[in-house]
């Protein structure tokens, strides 16, 4: 069922790290957008926090001395254990709004699905596993940062949607657990925690029962090459760079985008997008070209791109990218959880990858379907992030013109 016991006791496999015997199991705590099993050493009395199997930690467990805060990582993830270790140390109890939207009577068994996070993709991507339990006729019950109650899908028993940001989103607060805690045991009942996988299954989900927008029809290729649609997805922090920059230099570039949105690489990137905007649109004199993003909206984009960037999102402005998403035969950007939507409701996808990322590579991308496997190699490309606008062009342009051919060679047998 792809779910473990949460309520009355959890099940949990850590072991002490100075006794080396199975820890006893004395509750669990969930303070934030950890899963957390209150654990005891029988025999050195430690107590410990350990990581129940969900999200991340299905892959990278870890285990908090409850007194010194010490965190023992046997996985050498130090990036997941600076997370729980920090927030530990700078726990709080702090209120913050907790809206419980009840839609259904519960009367079935519980499931627990949370996705708090500090990473927009991580908690979109446990979002996804909604549908598989759903499916499943299990009652769910999922917590959400506020962000993403729009993308909730129907049939879930109640929503508990927290407001925290995700600058906000690895922290402990024990007002949190406590109200959680609360609200689980006056269910009456056993609950159970969704292993909230990090990258279900294409064959899990779709995507429309959670924006309520339907993907590209991939049927209607050729007839609306009448008027191409290609969106490029922009970033302030992360920038189409024109040449092979080390990982250490575009993390410095990165700071000082940071404290300068006009910087030099900024106006370099808005170049970079238009050219290759510009020389689309010799090859596609009806080319529909749209930027979305975040980001300031720039007087100089000229006035036949679509620029739908906004500085803050809101649930409105997320839906309607989506649907622009979802116009476009071709959506371009750079790897990061900001494709993660356009992938999933566009036609096609190609990908700026820096050498830094490789290491993640196809993580952001919600692949849609496909009989053929090769139809998928069609549909999704990744370039090297020193890619150029001349060469991007004519990529973009041999995949417009060239998949509903390509269709028509696979179905043919070859």
């Amino acid at each position: 069922m792809r779910a473990i016991p949460l309520h009355p006791l959890p099940e949990t496999e850590h072991d002490c790290p100075y006794c080396h015997k199975h820890l006893e199991i004395l509750g669990w705590y969930i303070p934030g957008m950890r899963n957390l099993a209150h654990l005891r050493c029988s025999t050195c009395t430690n107590e410990f926090y350990g990581d129940l199997t969900a999200g991340q930690a299905i892959y990278t467990p870890m285990l908090l001395e409850e007194k010194s805060g010490v965190v023992h990582d046997k996985h050498a993830v130090k990036w997941f254990a600076d997370w729980l270790r920090d927030s530990y140390a700078n726990r709080k109890s702090e209120e913050i709004s907790f809206v419980v939207d009840k839609r259904f009577p519960i009367t079935r068994q519980v499931v627990l699905l949370n996705c708090l996070d500090t990473l927009y993709g991580h908690s979109l991507l446990k979002l996804l596993n909604a549908q598989y339990l759903l499916e499943r006729n299990f009652d769910l019950i999922v917590i959400v940062p506020s962000f993403l109650t729009w993308m909730v899908p129907e049939g879930v028993a109640e929503i508990w949607s927290l407001d925290l940001s995700l600058r906000r989103g690895t922290e402990w607060n024990d007002w949190v657990a406590r109200e959680i805690h609360t609200r689980v045991e006056a269910l009456s009942s056993r609950v159970s925690l969704s292993l909230a996988v990090s990258h279900p299954s294409p064959k899990e989900y779709d995507i429309e029962l959670f924006t309520h927008v339907k993907p590209f029809p991939l049927q209607r290729w050729k007839e609306r090459l009448a008027r191409p649609t290609v969106t490029f997805i922009w970033r302030d922090d992360r920038i189409w760079s024109m040449s092979a920059e080390s990982p250490a230099l575009n993390l410095v570039q990165k700071i000082r985008r940071r404290t300068s949105r006009s910087s030099d690489s900024l106006i370099m990137q808005k170049r970079r997008v238009i050219e290759f905007a510009e020389l689309l649109r010799l090859e596609w004199p009806m080319l529909d070209f749209g930027i979305v993003g975040l980001g300031e909206v720039g007087a100089d984009i000229p006035s036949w791109i679509q620029d739908l960037r906004c500085r803050t999102m809101d649930d409105g402005s997320e839906q309607r990218w989506c649907e622009r998403y979802a116009k476009s035969h071709v959506v371009i950007g750079l790897h990061g959880s900001n494709m993660l939507l356009p992938t999933a409701h566009a036609g096609s996808l190609i990908e700026l990858i820096g050498r830094e990322r490789w290491g993640n590579f196809t993580q952001d991308v919600l692949f849609r379907e496909a009989q053929d496997p090769r139809e998928m190699f069609f549909r999704y490309r990744f370039m090297p992030i020193s890619t150029t606008p001349q060469d991007l062009a004519e990529l973009t342009t041999s995949m417009l013109r060239g998949y509903d051919p390509f269709q028509t060679l696979i179905s043919a047998g070859h």
